[in-house]
């Protein structure tokens, strides 16, 4: 019973608990994961250091011979394919043009297959954002560039996005910290280069993520098994516009 409950507990505090990411630019960009107070630094990536014993005559010879023996094993695999495809009987091109016109015929209509792709698109982000929760510590650009003119077109430009991205992301999800950020953007004519220093994090819950999963993959699936596959008709009535079509155009090319 103890286990069970440890157990529950354990599940309880993975689901309900926010995993946060940071993304920091300053120089250069660090990005860091933290869950249940762990931080993991994933960039920038640490030095990689080599282990010199691995790096021995013996070993080295080691891992040649595995690797020759892994190509020839991938070599082997593919000429079996290629024999196996070979010894197929062929097709005559009437068996093959009926083949194609079945499975063509098993499709969904494309018009049902755009719809319901749109549809759960704007599910899947509605609901993603209802659990999205968006921080911001700080967004500090000064703006420059070798040309005056171009320093102002940037920071036209810069400001331009960043106010309808702050406006979106707090009317359709959770924006935090933008009463104490610290956002300042300035054109500063007499630097060369842009300077960027920025901190902004993202969080979501376990919980939150798998109940849009769940509830786009229920309506994905319901609404696939609704849509009905072309009919021969529309699958006749394309062919004959196609071949129409190359009709058309070989008697404008005779022309």
């Amino acid at each position: 019973m103890i286990v069970f409950l440890i157990i529950l507990a354990i599940l309880v505090l993975l689901f309900t608990a926010y995993a946060k990411i940071t993304i920091t630019v300053k120089d250069e960009l660090s990005l860091s994961v933290s869950i249940l107070g762990i931080k993991i630094n994933i960039l920038p990536k640490k030095p990689k250091k080599y282990n010199l014993k691995k790096y021995t005559l013996k070993k080295i010879a080691k891992r040649d011979r595995k690797k020759a023996k892994a190509d020839a094993a991938k070599a082997a695999k593919k000429a079996a394919k290629k024999r196996k495809k070979a010894s197929k009987k062929p097709q005559t091109p009437e068996e093959i043009k009926a083949m194609k016109a079945a499975k063509k015929a098993g499709r969904p209509a494309i018009p049902d297959m755009i719809s319901l792709f749109s549809r759960i698109l704007g599910m899947f982000f509605s609901s993603f954002l209802s659990h999205f929760h968006f921080h911001i510590t700080r967004i500090r650009i000064d703006v420059g560039s070798p040309d005056a003119a171009q320093t102002a077109l940037l920071y036209s430009g810069i400001c331009t996005v960043l106010k309808p991205t702050l406006t979106f992301l707090d009317r359709h999800s959770n924006l935090h910290g933008m009463k104490n950020a610290d956002i300042y953007i300035q054109p500063d004519f007499t630097a060369d280069h842009t300077s960027i220093d920025i901190k902004i994090g993202f969080s979501m819950n376990l919980f939150g993520l798998l109940s849009v999963l769940l509830k786009v993959g229920i309506n994905f699936i319901a609404g696939w098994l609704k849509i009905k596959p072309a009919t021969t008709s529309d699958t006749k009535k394309d062919s004959s516009e196609k071949e129409e079509k190359k009709n058309t155009q070989a008697l404008s090319e005779k022309s």
